[in-house]
């Protein structure tokens, strides 16, 4: 052991010693010349390529054809008949309070003023769903039934659930253009892992007594698919819908850089403006949606039985006669467009408010913003540009993952920081990654304390539960404008933004960890003596060890999901 330590401080020193500070511009490979080569290929073969003209072309214009039929639809609805549709759906659960408080989440975007928008995220959102399912359902069967399907899918999906989303955005563009239907696109394959991942679990947790009764009566393969492991998976399978439409309403902001259009749209021009105000409001028409849909999902897997409102056919009958009626009043009388707007005189206290707080807390602000800039930031690159050489980061990072991980993530390590500085991303990186650092630094002391003491408290928890849903169901990019308001444009936004994006997933995994700590193991250290705060950091906190970690992971991850909304107000780096 003390072997291997001598030799790596002294390859570290000589890395150091004989190597060179930045990564030289001499090696970039020029990755980006090809790819421009490639787009210009793709734009010139787009109408004469066999593979534009029987697939790419029909497939975009299959789904914009979709798009335009959910869209026409929707504005040719009167605008109180989804309200009532959602309603009815969820009310046969006798769950009313919740029905009316979906109900009124379908109006809420007409009453701030953004009806027309939500109409096209709502279509967006119809069609991407409705192709993770035609997409998802056989794929998940496949995977539910062959295992080599399985062995090949599972890296597949994994690394799909890894990458960010605007990464998707890239490759889409260059083969499909810009406009809502390649959004659509982009939206479908970040949102596909859950609906193949549930509906494959929902297959294999087929109790195999059903199964084998089924073939003790004659039953073939596709009729035991079809008549037993289907109906009994609809549970999962729905719940893979939902967790998909969650991820599909996740990427809708960043679907507008591809012209997604609608609510996304909306907050991508809230922050040019600097209206944290409005972009609050049209934030939480988002949430509006994302309730509606989720609500709407959950009830169609509510319990059974004496919880549900049964219906009789006639009833039925005269329900549908009666929205058909309503509809068509609705189209007479012109209630098509939502009524009334109170968009604006919601949005201005909260406008104003922010600028009162930059202007009368300017001095806490500005120099708080000069610090993080001038004494981190700017070391940052001078540390990583100027001070230590590329090969003895390489190797330091190398040995690192060695250790914790063994020699493939070495070795994985090495070729992704050698990647960078061969794509001419270096300084770039080194911007990204001190901004990174610096909000994952913030985010655990912030996160980790909460959950520790939450986990203990579940009272204070289920009081903090539904503010945790919210801030995870926000876009990530509405965290940005008011501290844009506060701090002017620059990294520190980005960097304050991503540890509000970042901290609720810290928070809930901390708070399950000591929460789920062995009961017998703080038996056992009561009955010794131990007082509370000896209970918690001797028993609590390691014990829940694992679970910290995983939140401090995925805290890392939302941080670098925020890289490209960091960009986006001036953060620099590769976001931008």
């Amino acid at each position: 052991m003390k072997g291997r330590i001598a030799g790596l401080l002294v390859l570290i020193i000589a890395a150091q010693t004989f190597g060179t500070r930045g990564f030289p511009e001499s090696l970039n490979i020029g990755l980006a010349e090809p790819i421009t080569g490639v787009q210009s290929w793709v734009r010139k073969n787009r109408s004469s390529n066999w593979s534009f003209k029987f697939f790419f072309n029909p497939l975009i214009s299959v789904v914009d054809f979709g798009l335009n039929c959910v869209e026409s639809f929707f504005t040719w609805l009167p605008w109180f008949i989804p309200a009532i549709v959602v309603f009815v759906v969820i009310a046969r659960t006798r769950r009313w309070g919740v029905a009316a408080f979906a109900a009124f989440a379908v109006v809420y975007p007409g009453i701030v003023g953004v009806w027309s928008e939500s109409i096209v995220t709502i279509s967006l959102m119809a069609v991407s769903v409705l192709m993770c399912v035609l997409v998802g359902i056989p794929l998940g069967v496949l995977t539910a039934l062959n295992t080599r399907t399985e062995s090949i899918l599972r890296p597949i999906l994994d690394g799909m659930q890894t990458v960010p989303a605007t990464v998707y955005l890239i490759p889409i563009v260059l083969v499909f253009g810009i406009g809502p239907a390649p959004a659509a696109i982009a939206t479908v394959i970040y949102a596909l892992p859950p609906m193949v991942r549930l509906t494959a679990l929902g297959i294999q947790q087929v109790p195999k007594s059903a199964i084998e009764a089924a073939q003790m009566f004659g039953a073939t393969k596709r009729q035991v698919l079809a008549k037993v492991q289907l109906p009994l998976a609809v549970p999962s399978i729905i719940t893979g819908i939902n967790q998909t439409v969650m991820m599909a309403l996740g990427i809708v902001v960043i679907a507008t850089l591809v012209g997604a259009g609608g609510l996304g749209q909306e907050i991508n021009q809230t922050v040019r403006r600097l209206q944290p105000g409005r972009g609050l409001i049209v934030s939480l028409a988002v949430v509006a949606v994302a309730l509606v849909l989720d609500r709407v999902s959950m009830s169609l897997v509510s319990t059974p039985g004496a919880q549900r409102i049964r219906i009789k056919r006639n009833t039925l009958y005269i329900a549908i006669i009666c929205l058909v009626v309503a509809t068509v009043a609705g189209r007479i009388f012109g209630w098509i467009e939502f009524p009334f707007s109170w968009g604006t005189s919601f949005a201005d206290p909260i406008d104003t408010g922010f600028k009162w707080f930059r202007t009368t807390f300017d001095v806490v602000t500005r120099p708080f913003n000069d610090f993080v800039v001038r004494e981190i930031l700017v070391r940052a690159q001078i540390l990583f540009n100027e001070t230590i050489t590329w090969q003895a980061i390489i190797v330091v990072a190398s040995a690192f993952s060695y250790y914790v991980a063994g020699w493939k993530l070495s070795l994985l390590t090495a070729g992704g920081i050698t990647f960078i500085g061969l794509t001419g991303r270096w300084p770039d990186s080194v911007d990204t990654l001190a901004q990174t650092v610096v909000a994952v630094i913030l985010s655990i002391l912030i996160a980790t304390p909460i959950g520790i003491w939450l986990g203990r408290r579940p009272r204070a928890e289920s009081i903090i539960a539904p503010l945790l849903d919210a801030m995870q169901t926000i876009p990530c990019l509405v965290y940005a404008i008011p501290f844009v308001m506060i701090f002017s444009v620059g990294p520190v936004p980005g960097i304050v933004a991503a540890v509000v994006y970042a901290i609720p997933p810290g928070i809930r995994l901390t708070s399950l960890g000591i929460r789920q700590v062995n009961y017998e193991s703080l038996e056992a250290a009561t009955t010794f003596g131990a007082t509370q705060r000896q209970v918690l950091w001797g028993v609590r906190v390691p014990l829940a060890m694992p679970s910290i970690i995983l939140a401090i992971n995925q805290m890392v991850m939302m941080v670098l999901a925020m890289a490209i909304i960091s960009g986006m107000v001036g953060g620099g780096g590769l976001g931008y």
